[in-house]
């Protein structure tokens, strides 16, 4: 099996899930602040467990492990484009509120 996978987004994903970090998002104290903004290439999951999103960095891509509780917002997108739905790419703002992590499309 090869180490990684260059998705259509043109970042690597590893086989090792191991290898990949985890989108850093900032904690929030109330729905008034701002979360982090980033530039999403597209969204899916890691042999259909770990939900991951490919970030626009640069001139380039790299694709992060999402929060576990957002795989359901991840395998929405995946449904939506399977439909003929392309949603991405597109700014996205995540952040975690209240102990909880949330993506919002900008």
């Amino acid at each position: 099996m090869a180490e990684y996978a260059v998705n259509k987004a043109g970042a690597k994903v590893y086989s090792d899930i191991s290898k990949h970090v985890i989108l850093p998002l900032p904690t929030l104290k109330s729905t008034s602040e701002k979360g982090a903004v980033y530039e999403v290439l597209s969204v899916g999951t890691h042999g259909n467990k770990t939900p991951i999103a490919t970030i626009k960095e640069g001139n380039g891509a790299k694709a992060y492990i999402l929060p576990e509780e957002l795989k359901g917002w991840a395998l929405n997108f995946l449904m939506l484009s399977a439909d003929g739905v392309k949603m991405f790419p597109t700014s996205v703002e995540f952040g975690i509120i209240n102990g909880r992590p949330y993506a919002e499309i900008l």
